[in-house]
């Protein structure tokens, strides 16, 4: 394995493992009723407007600062989480596979992979913007996602670009050589044929002898 497949492969494996950081969901915003009436006893042992007014604010700023960062919530467990998962996961399977491709045995096949893996680049790209959109993640966090699918993207576009020109000569060169076999089998036709015309058992018949 050359040694930027190999980098390749390790920036594919850091996007999966920051992919699985950032979508692992929290608790949807829903206020449980065990928690009300736990909140509304305490307020019942308050002795004074005051000291009511100071345990209402108190909940309510533990309300508002439960999630201090913005997180995916787990009602979208089965949708954008695990659509984000899983390009992730094809991104990383796809560069393991075309690096397991022999490139002189089957090089079409290998340039699949590597186009497969950059249509899954653009298709996360496109669910990181939507996920920032919904505000399930900060305009930081995008950029460094971003960053680390477009890493993968541009050595991927390097990658087919190399090998797609390395497969177009090995493609000439065969053509060369089916072209070479031709004009060699077209020429044993004609030699022989030649000869046959040159043999005397090529030619007309010699009548019988009296």
């Amino acid at each position: 394995m050359a040694e930027k497949e190999y980098l390749l492969g390790n920036r594919a494996l850091e996007l999966y493992k920051y992919t699985k950081q950032v979508v692992r969901p929290v608790p949807d915003d829903k206020v449980d009723a065990k928690d009300v009436a736990k909140v509304m006893r305490t307020i019942a042992k308050a002795k004074t407007i005051e000291e009511m007014r100071e345990m209402l604010n108190s909940t309510a700023d533990r309300l508002e600062n439960r999630h201090d960062r913005k997180r995916f919530p787990k009602s979208e467990s089965f949708d954008l989480i695990a659509e984000l998962r899983k390009a992730a996961r094809k991104i990383m399977r796809g560069v393991h596979a075309a690096n397991e491709t022999n490139f002189n045995e089957r090089p079409e096949d290998r340039l699949i992979e590597i186009k497969a893996v950059i249509d899954e680049c653009n298709l996360m790209l496109k669910l990181v913007e939507l996920s920032h959109d919904m505000e399930y993640i900060d305009t930081k966090r995008m950029g460094t996602w971003t960053k680390k699918i477009l890493d993968v993207k541009y050595m991927c576009l390097a990658w087919l670009k190399k090998d797609g020109a390395r497969a177009k000569d090995i493609h000439r060169k065969e053509a060369d050589r089916e072209t070479e076999r031709l004009i060699r089998l077209v020429r044993e036709i004609m030699d022989q044929e030649r000869r046959s015309r040159a043999s005397p058992q090529g030619g007309a018949s010699a009548p019988p002898s009296q």
